[in-house]
């Protein structure tokens, strides 16, 4: 059967795109497309994808999304008028180098190690979203 789904890329709508940036480039990620607000006139971001080797994320505030609806009545019904908290499940190759990076973030899960082989910890990023980071372990450690 061919593969039909490609890619998924989770989109965290927020009020606020900025204080999401500085934690995902503690990551390396990097921001490759922002799109201003232009009815905010302040310089705040409206959208951005932020990229690395294999993750990306993207982040749009709640007007962009609201003024993106306007046209249908239907979607606009069907689409949160507030941010969303949203769980994100991140596999990574170091686990520690990634609590290095994060040092001083809102740590909101300490490391543990699972009974299905990943050692995990748990961070909440600036705009309230959770960001659990995972590493394979071996079966049956911890």
């Amino acid at each position: 059967m061919t593969q039909i789904l490609r890619k998924s890329t989770p989109v965290l709508v927020v009020e606020r795109i900025e204080p999401a940036i500085a934690f995902w480039t503690k990551l390396g990620l990097q921001p490759t497309t922002q799109v201003p607000d232009d009815k905010a006139g302040d310089g705040r971001l409206a959208f951005v994808i932020l990229a690395g080797e294999a993750v990306e994320v993207m982040y749009q505030t709640v007007a962009s999304v609201q003024a993106d609806l306007q046209a249908s009545t239907t979607l606009q019904d069907a689409f949160p008028s507030r941010p969303q908290q949203v769980c994100l499940f991140i596999e990574v190759s170091d686990l520690a180098d990634i609590e290095a990076r994060l040092e001083g973030e809102k740590l909101v899960m300490p490391r543990r190690t699972t009974f299905y082989g990943m050692a995990e910890t748990a961070y909440a990023e600036p705009c309230g979203n959770i960001a659990v980071f995972a590493q394979r372990v071996a079966q049956g450690a911890g």
